[in-house]
């Protein structure tokens, strides 16, 4: 299925930008970046393939709603690599030097969970497996749970004598960690739709929009 070899890239990309933030390392940005275009071109091509075989192959209701949620978890994978960016990017705003052990390893297990969330959501939808998918968002909600912690934790750091930059940097790092999860627990959650045919709901968020 070409959508889990997608996300299998878009997954890697996530993982080496939240390497580069932990390292300090800005001197792969710019091969993130190009890598996040050929995802680009690759989700546009994904897309017409879509299209194509919904337009020509007069898929049964059943392949129908695999291919409608498959189309959702190409845009989700596109905004995925988007987050990829968006977090090298804010290596170069920082210093290694300024970094917070304590923060730094809650970013660290965020990463790992949101990372293994959306990985864990692809496969629900590749297998049809509405429990793998339900899998999926109880683990987007303990993502959920370290951003809504991580404020009070940067405040504790900020009265130490934290670095504000740093500080503010890595909030922007959380929130885009929790972004991947929610996106997981979104995919997770339109796997029962492939299965039953029942509408999908979205679960009340109790994290800041």
């Amino acid at each position: 299925m070409r959508i889990v070899e997608m996300a299998s890239n878009v997954l890697n990309q996530i993982e080496r930008a939240t390497l580069a933030w932990e390292n300090g390392d800005a001197s792969g940005v710019d091969q993130i970046i190009a890598d996040d275009e050929r995802i680009d071109e690759a989700c546009a091509d994904l897309d017409y393939a879509i299209y194509r075989t919904q337009l020509l192959q007069a898929p049964v209701a059943s392949d129908l709603r695999l291919l409608h949620v498959g189309l959702i978890a190409v845009v989700a994978l596109e905004r995925v690599g988007d987050l990829a960016v968006a977090i090298a990017e804010l290596t170069r705003s920082i210093r290694p030097s300024d970094a917070n052990p304590e923060i730094q390893a809650t970013l660290s297990r965020m990463s790992a969970q949101a990372v293994d969330t959306l990985a864990i959501a692809v496969q629900a939808i590749a297998r049809s497996d509405a429990e793998l998918g339900e899998r999926a968002r109880g683990q987007a909600h303990a993502v959920r749970q370290m951003l809504i912690e991580l404020p009070s934790a940067v405040a504790a750091a900020n009265a130490g004598g934290g670095d504000p930059a740093w500080m503010a940097a890595a909030v922007l790092v959380g929130r885009h960690l929790e972004r991947v999860a929610n996106n997981g627990a979104e995919l997770g959650g339109r796997v029962n739709f492939i299965v039953t045919g029942e509408p999908f709901r979205r679960a009340a968020s109790t994290a800041t929009d």
